[in-house]
């Protein structure tokens, strides 16, 4: 090896060397800076709090499946209020309500956990859902339909039919 080759391979280690230490220059492995710490703060965060909310959505769906909505039974009263009124005639049979209108004969039903309507018997209309217990009852002309849905809560409500007085006409 002539003196020519060696320095030649002392400059070839010395820019190695160089270009290594560009990049340890670069890299600086002194541990985090403040920013770096702060940023990771804020994705830790983050997701904590995404996880916090999912949890408590979950938990929100899970109490809601068994429980009847009060604004479900808001709109079945109301449309039972209009069934009735605009029915000639209202009667109970077996735990069902018979409501006659021309001549449609729709009967109001519990089917598994629904309330159902059928009409001149077919058909399967759902009117209300989660329910446990469906009982309807007539005291004279008044109807009580008492229900309870799958988490407990009886729900009930009287319905007075429209009563049409027929006025005969002065001859």
């Amino acid at each position: 090896m002539t003196h020519r080759e060696a320095w030649k391979d002392v400059y070839i280690m010395k820019m190695r060397r160089e270009k290594m230490n560009r990049f340890v220059i670069l890299r600086q492995n002194d541990g985090f800076t403040m920013i770096e710490m702060l940023f990771s703060l804020l994705v830790l965060m983050s997701i904590s709090l995404f996880v916090v909310q999912l949890f408590s959505i979950i938990q929100t769906q899970v109490r809601a499946i068994d429980k009847l909505h009060p604004k479900e039974w808001e709109v079945f009263t109301m449309q039972m209020h209009q069934e009735i009124r605009s029915s000639k005639s209202q009667d109970v049979n077996g735990n069902r309500l018979y409501l006659l209108s021309g001549d449609q004969l729709a009967s109001i039903e519990q089917y598994e956990d629904k309330v159902r309507r059928r009409v001149d018997g077919k058909g399967h209309e759902v009117i209300l859902q989660n329910i446990s217990r469906f009982q309807v009852k007539k005291d004279g002309s008044v109807i009580v339909l008492d229900i309870t849905d799958k988490a407990g809560t009886t729900f009930s409500r009287s319905f007075h039919p429209f009563l049409k007085v027929e006025q005969e006409a002065d001859e």
